[in-house]
């Protein structure tokens, strides 16, 4: 991606002095060719499914005043620091979403990865389709003729787990009542946001169809021991809400919201404090030499585990990845 964003930012300044110097016709050549004016803003919740149950969303555009600081010193640009920073509000996409749907029906979980994007989306969509990046995704079965573009903004590309058919009885067996609601909706505002709607039980089929496309048996792997402390909390959670946003180059920090019913959750909140949050903070002291605090509640009178982290030392290590 990193590639990417270089050869669209080395692209439209070389454009942007071409259009200087040619005036209207070479406007009119280069933005039909490759979508130079703004693109109609559009959103995940009126062009893809609106059934998807997970979805994890990015907004871009909220990130500009922090990207010039993570870009190496040296630039093989004809573009200077501040130039980037002034264009990458007008290149970047306004809204990148991963949704995922599971239908029991075809025993398939429906992926599609969309962005609005803004300007150049045939460049960004020719990129992208030319390092192959789908084919290097072997577990997902991409229905998708690569990245496509049907129309201005709308850049997306689709494809599907399968399901194995052994978990069925089991999802139905403890989600008798399928919901008819309509999922829940990201809240919005934020970096990032990961939404989770799992009351019919989408995390046991999204975990069944991982560990199939791991090239594991879900029969065999249902019988361990670990998949029995994993059931105890996909039966707890009903929505789970996570949304992270960069206080500065340096900093972020986690707002976690996970709805329970009151006889799993704190036990469920047990879990996580005691168990997996320390194993994830030393994981990422160790590795990364970043440092996560805060804390995590239940919370009794909303029924829900209420936690907030901060997350600190990101900028070298995003550095480090970015001059690679």
């Amino acid at each position: 991606m990193k590639k990417v964003l270089l050869v669209i930012l080395i692209v439209l300044g070389v454009l942007l002095i071409a259009i200087i110097a040619g005036g209207a016709i070479a406007w009119n050549k280069f933005d039909g060719e490759l979508g130079l004016s703004a693109s109609p803003v559009l959103q995940h919740q009126t062009v893809c499914d609106p059934g998807a149950r997970l979805r994890l969303i990015a907004n871009p555009l909220l990130l500009v005043p922090y990207l010039v600081d993570y870009l190496p010193e040296k630039l093989d640009l004809p573009l200077n620091a501040d130039q980037i920073k002034t264009l990458l509000p007008h290149v970047l996409p306004r809204e990148l979403a991963v949704l995922i749907k599971t239908d029991m029906n075809t025993h398939k979980a429906q992926l599609t990865v969309f962005a609005n994007e803004q300007r150049l989306g045939r460049l960004f969509a020719k990129e992208l389709n030319g390092q192959n990046l789908l084919a290097k995704v072997k577990q997902i079965n991409w229905t998708s003729d690569g990245f496509e573009l049907p129309e201005r903004g709308n850049l997306f590309v689709q494809g599907t787990l399968a399901i194995p058919e052994a978990v069925e009885e089991e999802l139905f067996e403890l989600w008798p009542v399928q919901s008819k609601a309509a999922p829940a909706a990201i809240e919005g505002n934020h970096h990032l946001e990961l939404v989770l709607d799992n009351n019919n039980g989408d995390l046991l089929a999204l975990i069944a169809a991982g560990v199939s496309s791991g090239g594991q048996d879900w029969e065999a792997f249902r019988k361990s021991q670990e998949a029995e402390m994993a059931m105890g909390v996909v039966q707890t959670i009903q929505t789970a809400r996570l949304a992270a946003d960069l206080n500065d180059p340096n900093t972020a920090t986690f707002i976690l919201r996970i709805e329970a019913d009151e006889t799993g959750g704190p036990g469920l909140q047990f879990l996580l404090s005691g168990l997996a949050l320390p194993w994830v903070t030393q994981y990422l002291k160790n590795e990364m030499d970043l440092t996560l605090s805060g804390d995590l509640q239940w919370n009794e009178a909303e029924k829900a585990i209420l936690g907030s982290y901060t997350l600190t030392g990101l900028e070298a290590v995003i550095r480090q990845k970015m001059a690679l």
